[in-house]
């Protein structure tokens, strides 16, 4: 979980956009670890927006399922349960 990760998300906002507004290619963010990505995901991101997430990293892809459990792992460990 050391490993550098990018957060990749669509913004739920692109899905309604305004008249004439523009629409939205997606958004992400870089991370030292995927245990700060998976913390952004499940403690940052709207509902909507977290749905839509996927964490990449140099060697897979970590999809919402993983995220969740991972995240119950990450607060199991912290609150030493």
């Amino acid at each position: 979980m050391t490993e550098a990760a990018t957060v990749f998300w669509h913004s739920t906002d692109m899905f309604k956009p305004e008249p004439h507004g523009k629409i939205s290619r997606g958004r992400d963010r870089k991370f030292e670890s995927v245990e700060n990505a998976v913390r952004f995901v499940m403690e940052s991101l709207s509902d909507g927006d977290r749905a839509t997430a996927i964490i990449h990293t140099d060697d897979r892809s970590i999809h919402l399922d993983d995220i969740v459990a991972m995240y119950d792992s990450l607060k199991k460990k912290n609150h030493g349960a």
